[in-house]
């Protein structure tokens, strides 16, 4: 009994000691509350210890994700976040020079597969992942499922034209006035205002 250390109400892990229920040859057993709301009994050393911190719901919830993970290998976000991954951190990947090897990473949450397809959701069909603002990296404030016409849009080479209040590229004040896309393009080549190069 001297060796014996008091552990009521002590938390160890998700388990917090409720009370005493025997002494065996493992030594002496307590009935632990887990956070997930179960009750099980078990030996005090092995929670003192550490080797145990939780009812069993810890296991639980480690193979759930490893199991999520291992359904998903060949969905389109595990390949969006994998193509994110090498551009990032690659260095033999062709385009790592355009990301990586400019300073562009990825949110820290975002080692994990789990956490991208958390805040980003499966990938629609037809889209990919694109970043909102070119300058910045990949995280959840700045990334978003578009499509090809999109990713065309933001780009660098893209020029936005700001008139009346409203701000459009090129491509998209051509479709909305009806003025040749070519014709846009040569007035912007000749520093004309907004309005002379939206002028019909």
């Amino acid at each position: 009994m001297a060796n014996k250390k008091p552990i009521i109400g002590m938390k160890f892990g998700r388990l917090i000691a409720l009370h005493e229920t025997g002494k065996t040859k493992r030594g002496y057993f307590y009935l632990f509350q887990c956070d997930c709301g179960n009750t099980k009994e078990l030996p005090a050393s092995m929670v003192r210890s550490g080797k145990t911190s939780s009812c069993g719901c810890l296991r639980s919830e480690a193979m759930s994700a490893k199991n999520f993970v291992h359904g998903l290998v060949h969905s389109g976000s595990y390949q969006s976040w994998q193509g994110m991954k090498s551009r990032c951190t690659n260095k033999n990947q062709d385009s790592y020079k355009r990301y990586g090897g400019i300073g562009l990473s990825f949110d820290s949450s975002w080692q994990t597969f789990e956490n991208f397809v958390k805040d980003m959701g499966e990938r629609p069909v037809g889209m990919t992942l694109d970043r909102i603002d070119n300058s910045k990296g990949y995280s959840k404030d700045n990334c978003r499922w578009a499509t090809p016409a999109q990713q065309n849009r933001n780009t660098k080479q893209n020029v936005f034209i700001t008139h009346d209040g409203e701000t459009m590229c090129m491509k998209d004040w051509s479709n909305k006035t009806g003025i040749p896309y070519q014709t846009i393009q040569d007035r912007v080549k000749r520093n004309k205002t907004p309005a002379e190069i939206l002028e019909k």
